[in-house]
């Protein structure tokens, strides 16, 4: 069967077919450091309805491309004719630059009438960069994460049904997340804050309490990177209602970061237990939010391991438990790399002040190896102290 939906995402565009698999075939290679042999063909048996579901490389570039969702381009998980892509494992995707991909995508469409599926294109393709920054870091997706969001803001005056409008609400709140946790995470500290802010107030309006915590966390984090902790501490505690356990244990291992840079043992003490005792009683993630599903035990290893380390940092008082988090973080077989390298260099540095310089030696040099691939200040500054621990006499 035709598939008159993709055919008609392409001709609104005024794109020809050639023009789309050019795009989708930079893409996918920037993604996945190979060679695509994505063609106008492959688009033509698309559009015949020959291929209906691309491998996962070819749909996500598809959906950016052409600035809409799976379901709206009409492509289901089930094929007529075995598709034949280019088999890369995500280990093997290199970094992707965001001013490429911005220079690659057409402009939003205008809309004068606003459907449920125009937000559900906006949340497919913003899980699309998430995956990115995860795996990249800020500085790959921060430039397009931002042109996402004011297509999205421009979409408030369109038409529409409460419904879609509170939806959409939703959707900018993410969107704001991303492009602040992504101008964060590439060092733009002035410039994520009021984005924060931004989220914040969307967030509020949509009245989704899980994604309020996933907007105060990651500002809070910002916070406390910045060595702010009671700027922290407010934001944390603008989360109120019933959470997923998941996000529970995030923000108590946040909060517990901010105690922690304080120096106030005791409350660092209590949200550490927590964190830990909540998280035990997470059965699946797969189940909740899919902002929830990249709260895995590793990140919340890190998260732990590095309130214990500041803990240590600030009081001078060292917490041998502070070693079990991090190597519990850095062995971990996650996907997410940001993750797996944040906590490897930390876990170097916590390692290098307690003398143990073999080990440390080994974790630095996995954590330089991880770094090389993830475009993030925040890594940098991690990488930083973890060179200057290497340099200085054992602290602990």
């Amino acid at each position: 069967m035709v598939n008159a939906l993709f055919r008609g995402a392409r001709l609104v565009l005024g794109l020809t077919q050639r023009q789309v698999a050019e795009q989708v075939r930079t893409l996918v290679e920037a993604a996945t450091g190979r060679e695509s042999s994505f063609d106008a063909g492959y688009v033509s048996r698309i559009e015949r309805g020959l291929i209906t579901w691309p491998h996962e490389h070819y749909r996500q570039a598809l959906c950016l491309v052409l600035r809409a969702g799976t379901t709206e381009l009409g492509l289901a998980a089930k094929q007529v004719h075995h598709d034949h892509p280019d088999e890369v494992s995500s280990s093997n995707r290199r970094d992707v630059l965001a001013a490429a991909l911005a220079a690659l995508l057409p402009p939003a469409r205008s809309l004068t009438r606003l459907r449920g599926a125009d937000v559900i294109a906006i949340a497919e393709r913003t899980d699309v960069l998430e995956h990115w920054d995860r795996a990249s870091g800020g500085r790959v997706v921060r430039d397009f994460a931002l042109r996402e969001l004011h297509a999205a803001i421009d979409l408030t005056t369109a038409s529409t049904t409460p419904t879609v409008r509170t939806a959409l609400l939703g959707a900018i709140a993410r969107l704001a997340n991303l492009t602040a946790w992504s101008g964060f995470d590439a060092g733009l500290y002035d410039e994520a804050r009021p984005l924060f802010q931004l989220g914040l107030t969307a967030g509020h309006e949509h009245g989704d309490t899980g994604l309020l915590c996933h907007l105060a966390t990651n500002a809070a984090r910002q916070e406390i990177h910045l060595r702010r902790p009671d700027h922290a501490l407010l934001l944390a505690g603008q989360v109120k209602g019933r959470l997923p356990a998941a996000a529970r244990s995030m923000l108590a291992a946040v909060t517990a970061q901010a105690h922690a840079l304080n120096g106030d043992e005791r409350q660092a003490a209590r949200h550490l237990l927590a964190a830990e005792r909540t998280y035990e009683r997470v059965t699946d993630l797969a189940a909740g939010p899919a902002w929830t599903q990249t709260i895995t035990a590793a990140k919340v290893g890190s998260d732990t391991g590095f309130a214990r380390y500041l803990l240590s940092t600030t009081t001078g008082h060292y917490n041998p438990q502070v070693v079990a988090d991090l190597r519990r973080a850095a062995d971990a077989g996650t996907a997410q790399t940001r993750v797996r390298a944040m906590a490897t260099a930390r876990l170097a540095t916590v390692l290098y002040r307690r003398g143990d310089r073999t080990e440390a030696d080994h974790h630095a040099a996995q954590a330089t190896s991880l770094a090389a691939a993830v475009g993030s200040a925040r890594l940098t500054s991690a990488l930083t102290d973890m060179h200057r621990a290497a340099g200085a006499p054992t602290a602990w």
